[in-house]
Parts: structure tokens; sequence; C-alpha cells
């Protein structure tokens, strides 16, 4: 979905987009919003990355299997501290009303990571993200999580982009065992987006990490936002007392069941 360039310089969504955006995550399990923040701030956000995410390779070593069976693809969670914490990405003006309009209004951000698929990466497990509430049975329920995907570089064919299942995966019950058997016999799509695009997606759908086939790594932001009485078994977000109260109001309603007040000493810079 590209944006007008009155929504652009508005900075917020014309009525008819955000529903358009709603329906879409509703029905299809996802929205892309292309392009959406500036190329200088990318550029920022890449430029602080980069380090952190060398110094996270060096702590936990080259070529690491995750839990999803792939080599070379690196979740590293992030420092509650600028540029990261910008509002442009934490409370957008354009992503937000349609996660609210999804999970509610009163819900929080509780993940606050990344995902970087590495020059030799290779498939992840198709996976959701979260389990389904009631496994035992089959009901079709609305969304309770949804995942806010930042990405920093273009993501194209060679380079690890997401490959999604749309189309009812977030709305499917399925033992996790059992989902890449049933994924190989269904159509998927490669989430090939420009840096600074937003993509917004239900937790539940079926997706995977592919190989990065070019020399650089492909880094992109991921946020979760879940309705409040949702817990996951994840750390919180540590967040200093001056840099939570320096927050709008609208964002310190996101994090407010965070580690408020945590050492300054455990943040970046």
């Amino acid at each position: 979905m590209k944006l007008t360039q009155q929504e652009l310089a508005d900075g917020q969504l014309a009525a008819a987009t955000l529903q358009n955006a709603i329906q879409q995550v509703r029905n299809n399990g996802y929205v892309l919003l292309e392009q959406v923040l500036s190329q200088d701030f990318i550029a920022g956000l890449r430029s602080a990355f980069a380090p952190l995410l060398q110094a996270h390779v060096a702590e936990v070593g080259p070529n690491v299997r995750d839990k999803l069976n792939s080599v070379n693809h690196y979740n590293m969670y992030l420092p509650f501290a600028a540029p990261f914490n910008d509002e442009r990405i934490i409370a957008s003006s354009f992503a937000l009303p349609i996660i609210q309009a999804l999970v509610g209004e009163e819900c929080v951000c509780h993940y606050f990571a990344s995902n970087t698929a590495f020059p030799g990466s290779t498939y992840q497990d198709v996976h959701a993200d979260i389990a389904p509430l009631f496994p035992e049975t089959m009901p079709v329920l609305p969304p309770y999580s949804v995942v806010l995907n930042v990405p920093l570089v273009d993501f194209r064919e060679d380079n690890g982009p997401l490959e999604i299942w749309p189309g009812g995966t977030h709305h499917h019950v399925a033992a996790a065992a059992q989902i890449p058997v049933l994924a190989a016999a269904m159509p998927s799509l490669r989430v090939l987006m420009p840096a600074g695009s937003l993509l917004i997606r239900d937790s539940r759908m079926w997706h995977r990490g592919t190989p990065n086939r070019c020399n650089e790594p492909r880094p992109n932001l991921a946020l979760v936002y879940s309705r409040s009485w949702l817990k996951l078994q994840r750390p919180q977000i540590e967040i200093s007392r001056p840099r939570y109260d320096s927050l709008s109001d609208r964002a310190q309603k996101l994090f407010r069941l965070e580690k408020i007040g945590a050492p300054a000493m455990r943040e970046a810079s």
C-alpha cells in the first residue's frame, strides 16, 4: 500500500486508507505501508544499529543456529534508547491507529527487538510468532497480538526477505510441528519492500526467514503489540525513569507494563 503525498505530509492515514489497512490485516493477515519513514532517518537507524549488531555477533558467535533450525539468523533485543525509541517507530502515527483497531486502545508494546539475516543464512522453519489461545478447539478469534516490522535496508529476493503465508493461516489452529508440513503444500509470498516501510502482521500468521545470498546483512526491527492481558515469556523492556517520562502520553501508555525505572547504565547512551 503506497500512501499519498498528502497522507505523508499530514503524518496520518486518510479514513478510507485506515479502514482498508485494518481489513487487510483482519482478512489477509498483514498490510504493508511502503517507504513511510524518511531515508535520512533510516540511515541514522542503520548507523546506530550496526555496532550493536557487531557486538552481539561477537558475543554469541558466528554461524549461530537459532531455535527455528536456521543458521545465521540473529535475533537481538534493542536498547530503549535513541534512535530506536523514536516515536516515529514505537508510536507511529501511521501504524498505531491500525494496531489499536486490531488489538484495542489499551494495547501494549512488550517486545522490542530485531532480526538480521546474515550472508549464508538458511531457511527458518515455517512458524507462527505466538501460540493459539485455545489449541484444543478451532475457533476463529479476532487478533490479540500483532508484529510491526521496520526494514532498515531494501528487502530483495537475494538478501533474505521474510516469506509469509497470507490469506488465512492466522485463523488456522495447527500444532507447531504440523505447520512446516502444511505450509509446503500452500502458496506463500516473499515480502519485498523498500527500507523505511512498515509491515504490520497478525502474530499468528505463518512465516519464515529465507536465505541471504548477498554479501551484506539484512536487518529488520521487530516490535510486538498485544492486548494488555496477554503475557509472553520474554524479558521485560527496561526503560529508565527519565526516558519514560520524556515519552508522549500515547507512548507511555504503550510501555506502561514494562520495567520502568531500570538503571540508566543498562541502556545505551
